[in-house]
């Protein structure tokens, strides 16, 4: 499974496409944001120690978000950047583009790995205030 693959997968889910790499972003910006408050859920660089460990840790990490409901952070973050109104659209939304991630990670995890690697990297410089766009642009 390539990008346009899951794209594809996405297309087939009912997500909007003005929505769907919003809900990536929201979801790759909320493990980042969980991993830099002190809960470590992957390495992707140099802390892994093989690329087939940082491949797993993206699974891993993926697998890890706990059951979404309304309330959840993850949530009224897709709902804060996507416009989306209805807390339950927002939460179907989610969990269907979160397991298409999944899916996208075991077949085809180096590309997984390099989104959040990328993002990752962009966040960094972000903080290092190289960058004063977003940065989260590359789904």
């Amino acid at each position: 499974m390539n990008s346009d693959e899951l794209a594809s997968k996405l297309s087939q889910s009912g997500i909007p496409e003005s929505s769907r790499n919003t809900i990536i972003n929201c979801i790759v910006k909320h493990l980042l944001d969980s991993e830099s408050e002190g809960t470590p859920r992957f390495a992707t660089g140099d802390a892994a120690s093989t690329v087939a460990d940082a491949d797993k840790d993206v699974q891993r990490a993926l697998s890890n978000i706990e059951q979404l409901s309304p309330n959840h952070p993850l949530i009224q973050r897709v709902q804060r950047d996507t416009g989306i109104q209805d807390p339950q659209l927002a939460t179907q939304y989610t969990e269907r583009t979160l397991l298409a991630m999944k899916e996208h990670a075991n077949q085809n995890p180096e590309r997984m790995r390099s989104i959040f690697m990328s993002s990752r990297s962009k966040k960094e410089r972000d903080l290092d205030g190289s960058f004063l766009h977003d940065g989260y642009d590359s789904f």
